[in-house]
């Protein structure tokens, strides 16, 4: 059981920092007689001095200093706890939390977004960004309730549907030598950095079925965990990548890029719709539904 009300925690806080009984009392709000009567209740409980006087002053002692100090940790926190419980309790409280990886296009965050407050009128959609090896844990963890992903999860504890076949497709800048032929060859990437948001080798995807059938591989690769940032900074001539078509069909800067088939078979998957397990059957089909019918580039 604690010693001290919170009134007693802001009282000797405000005179430390006001340095007078007077003005911490104008700080609280309170007479400075109801501040006083404050400070001696708390010395009272303590049975210690928090504080003395000094000439027209107070000063707090050291037991004073300590309470003080441990107040203005603390108080700040409480505050904010407070105000956030608040908040909480008076919204909403019916939520759905979208995890957005690497595969952040505008359009694409948007229609998710959308989406999900179609199938869940009476739900809040909350949103946090995460990284694509953090779906699994955010999901089975609680953290997040659904994510759309490309490819199969391939996770075990994860439930996930597929939504959405697409493919990759590579991009170039505008006016790209590369561009004067119908098909994206391995060699092509030779001169521009390979902007991509996974540098893994994975087995079924670019670096195994396209530039090592074509033993060549990219002179120079480059990490970057946002698909969005990779077709800007390739429209501005800062490298080329190979993406899923959905992301460059809705990248705000699609009409800044050269946008080639591969030379290879086609590199087909599906996109995955990744979610809690007690997901309602009912609103997975609805998001479903939706998400089948956003058009995918040239597909």
């Amino acid at each position: 059981m604690h010693l001290l009300d919170m009134a007693h925690w802001s009282m000797v806080a405000a005179l430390k920092d006001q340095g007078t009984l007077s003005a911490a009392a104008s700080s609280l709000g309170v007479t400075q007689s109801a501040a006083t009567q404050r400070l001696r209740e708390a010395e009272r409980r303590l049975g210690v001095s928090l504080a003395r006087k000094h000439g027209r002053t107070l000063v707090l002692t050291e037991a004073g200093q300590t309470i003080a100090s441990a107040a203005g940790s603390a108080l700040p926190a409480l505050r904010q706890a407070e105000s956030d419980a608040i908040w909480q309790g008076k919204r909403n409280t019916r939520q759905l939390t979208l995890a957005l990886s690497h595969f952040d296009a505008p359009e694409l965050s948007s229609r998710l977004i959308d989406v999900c407050q179609t199938a869940l009128p009476d739900h809040s959609i909350q949103i946090m960004r995460i990284t694509s090896e953090g779906v699994g844990s955010a999901i089975s963890e609680g953290i997040a309730d659904i994510a759309l992903v490309p490819g199969d999860p391939g996770q075990s504890v994860l439930a996930s549907l597929a939504v959405a076949k697409d493919r990759l497709v590579a991009i170039f800048p505008p006016g790209d030598g590369s561009t004067a032929h119908d098909l994206a060859q391995p060699f092509n990437f030779s001169s521009l950095p390979f902007l991509t948001y996974d540098l893994r080798p994975e087995p079924g995807w670019e670096y195994d079925r396209f530039f090592n059938r074509g033993k060549s591989f990219p002179g120079k690769a480059v990490k970057i965990e946002s698909t969005e940032l990779i077709c800007r900074m390739v429209s501005d001539g800062r490298g080329a990548s190979i993406l899923p078509s959905l992301c460059v069909a809705m990248s705000a800067h699609a009409q800044n890029l050269a946008v080639l088939e591969l030379a290879a078979e086609p590199i087909l998957f599906n996109w995955h719709l990744v979610h809690r397990q007690e997901t309602s059957p009912q609103v997975l089909d609805r998001l479903s539904e939706a998400i089948e019918s956003w058009p995918l580039g040239a597909a």
